[in-house]
C-alpha cells in the first residue's frame, strides 16, 4: 500500500505552467507600444517642417530617382532612399504619417536586431520585445520621426554577427550602419577589438568602408557630386559649436560658460579616446566572451557620448538599447539599475530638448544619472579591467627583468 502511493507520488504529472501566460505578456506590451505611439502620431515634432517634410517635397516634386540628381539634404543618401520609397504612398498617405511609419518601421528592425543579439548571446531572445516600449525609443520614432533605430539595429546586427563568428556579415553591417549616421562609430571600440582579438584577414577591414562607398553610388550616378557625399559627416561636425545638449558634464558648459568651455573640447576627445582604446583592448581580449562583448557595447554606447563634447539630445540612443540588452544578458541588479539609468538620462535629455530647451536643468540631472550608469557597468567590468592592469605590471616587470620578453595582452 505505502509502495503504490509512494510510486503514484513519483509518476504523478507535475502541475503545467500557464502557457498563456508568455503570450499575454506580449499582448500586454505590444498593445502598450501601439498605445504609446497612438499617442504621439499625430504630434509634428520641430524637425518634421523644417528638415523632414522639405526633402520629402523635393522627393515628391522631382521623383523618387531624379531627386538625387543634386544634393537636398545633409544625410546621406540612404535614408533618402528609404523616403524615397515612401513617396510612393504620397497622395494616400500624409507626408509626416509616411515619415512616421518609415520611423516605426525602423523600431521594428532595431527590435529583430537585438532578439539576435540576445541568442547569440545564449539569452531569451523574447525579452527584445521591450526595446517597443522602451520611453527613448517611443520618443525617437512616434514623436520625433527619428531614423536611429535604423543605424543601432545594423550596430547590433554587426555585433551579434561579430559574435557568432560571421567577420563579412559584421562588416557589411557596419558599413550600412555609418552609412545610416556618424554616430555608429560609438560601436567601432568593440568591433574593432573584437576582429584585432580574432586576427581578421586584413582584406575584410576595408569592407565597412567600401560597404559605405556602395551606399553612395546610386545617388553619385544620378547627379550627387561625389565630394559632397563624401563630406556630408565633416559638415554636420562643424554644424554645432555648442558644448552639448546632452546629458553630460558638457551641459555645465552649455548652461554657465558657452564661449569659454569650448577651449576645453580637447580634453573630451582626449578622455573619449583613452575611454575606447580601453574597451578596444577589452574586447581583444574577451572577443570569445558575448556577455563580455554586450557589456562593453553597452559601455561604449553610452560613455563616449558621454565624454564627448557638441553631443546632441539623441546621442545616447544606442546606449540605451544596449544597456536594455545587457539588463537581459546578464540579468543582475547591477545590470538592470545600468539600464534604467541610462534610460532615465536620456528621457531627462529628450524633455528637456521639448520643453525646456532655455532652461536646460532636467538634462543636467541626466549626467548624473548617466555618470551613475557608468560606475555601475564599470563595476561589471572590473574583474577583466584589474586582469588587463596584472598584465601590463607583469609585462612591465618581464621587460626590466629581460628585456626581450614580450608577453601578448591580447591573450
Amino acid at each position: 500500500m505505502t509502495g503504490s502511493l509512494l510510486s503514484s507520488a513519483v509518476t504523478a504529472p507535475e502541475p503545467r505552467q500557464d502557457a498563456a501566460s508568455p503570450r499575454i505578456y506580449l499582448a500586454a506590451i505590444l498593445s502598450l507600444a501601439v498605445i504609446a505611439r497612438a499617442m504621439y502620431w499625430t504630434t509634428r515634432p520641430p524637425d518634421m517642417s523644417i528638415f523632414l517634410e522639405p526633402w520629402f517635397a523635393h522627393i515628391v516634386h522631382y521623383g523618387p530617382i531624379r531627386a538625387f540628381a543634386h544634393p537636398f539634404s545633409n544625410y546621406e543618401p540612404l535614408y533618402l532612399y528609404l523616403l524615397a520609397f515612401g513617396s510612393l504612398a504620397h497622395g494616400v498617405l500624409t507626408p509626416m504619417t509616411i515619415i512616421k511609419i518609415l520611423s516605426v518601421a525602423g523600431t521594428a528592425f532595431l527590435a529583430l536586431a537585438l532578439a539576435e543579439l540576445l541568442r547569440a548571446a545564449g539569452a531569451d531572445r523574447r525579452g527584445a520585445v521591450l526595446v517597443l516600449v522602451l520611453p527613448s525609443v517611443i520618443i525617437n520614432d512616434a514623436l520625433l520621426a527619428q531614423c536611429d533605430a535604423l543605424w543601432a539595429g545594423a550596430c547590433i546586427f554587426g555585433l551579434s554577427a561579430m559574435i557568432c563568428g560571421r567577420m563579412l556579415q559584421s562588416m557589411v553591417w557596419c558599413g550600412i550602419a555609418i552609412a545610416f549616421k556618424a554616430q555608429a562609430a560609438f560601436i567601432a571600440p568593440v568591433i574593432i577589438g573584437a576582429m584585432i582579438g580574432r586576427r581578421t584577414a586584413p582584406w575584410q577591414w576595408a569592407v565597412p568602408g567600401l560597404a559605405f562607398l556602395a551606399t553612395l553610388v546610386p545617388a553619385w550616378l544620378l547627379g550627387w557630386p561625389g565630394i559632397r557625399l563624401l563630406t556630408v559627416y565633416l559638415d554636420q561636425a562643424n554644424l554645432d559649436q555648442i558644448p552639448g545638449r546632452l546629458a553630460n558634464p558638457w551641459m555645465f558648459g552649455t548652461m554657465f560658460a558657452d564661449h569659454a568651455s569650448r577651449d576645453w573640447f580637447v580634453l573630451g576627445y582626449a578622455a573619449a579616446g583613452a575611454a575606447a582604446v580601453i574597451i578596444g583592448v577589452l574586447a581583444a581580449r574577451s572577443w570569445r566572451d558575448p556577455r563580455l562583448l554586450i557589456l562593453l557595447g553597452a559601455l561604449a554606447g553610452t560613455v563616449l557620448p558621454f565624454l564627448l563634447p557638441k553631443m546632441l539630445e539623441r546621442y545616447y540612443f544606442l546606449g540605451d538599447v544596449m544597456t536594455l540588452a545587457l539588463a537581459l544578458s546578464w540579468n543582475t541588479r547591477t545590470a538592470w539599475f545600468s539600464a534604467c539609468a541610462v534610460q532615465l538620462a536620456s528621457i531627462l535629455t529628450h524633455l528637456t530638448y521639448i520643453y525646456f530647451f532655455y532652461d536646460p536643468w532636467p538634462a543636467l540631472v541626466g549626467a548624473f544619472c548617466a555618470a551613475a550608469a557608468l560606475i555601475a557597468m564599470c563595476r561589471l567590468a572590473a574583474p577583466n579591467f584589474a586582469s588587463l592592469v596584472a598584465d601590463l605590471r607583469r609585462i612591465t616587470v618581464s621587460r626590466a627583468v629581460t628585456p626581450s620578453a614580450s608577453p601578448n595582452l591580447l591573450q
